[in-house]
């Protein structure tokens, strides 16, 4: 495994767990099982501006996918 792929895998890791925090977030707000609109306003300013970091590192990690699939299978294929 050369040094991009482990970032890909690494990156890729560090943006699971930031997604499942969110999401237990998220759902620690639920009120009588409900998870509701309402429920989640007060944290839109907290997703935007989460959102509006995370831009930075999800781009550059697709981009990254991209390119390991693209030499994968130029790789195979040759």
């Amino acid at each position: 495994m050369d040094i991009w792929s482990k970032i890909f895998w690494q990156a890729g890791l560090g943006l699971s767990i930031v997604v499942l925090f969110v999401a237990i977030s998220a759902l620690m707000n639920a009120e009588n099982g409900q998870l509701t609109v309402e429920n989640l306003e007060h944290l839109s300013g907290t997703y935007s501006a989460l959102f509006s970091t995370l831009q930075f590192v999800v781009y550059p990690w697709l981009a990254l996918g991209l390119f390991l699939l693209i030499r994968f299978i130029t790789r195979r294929f040759s």
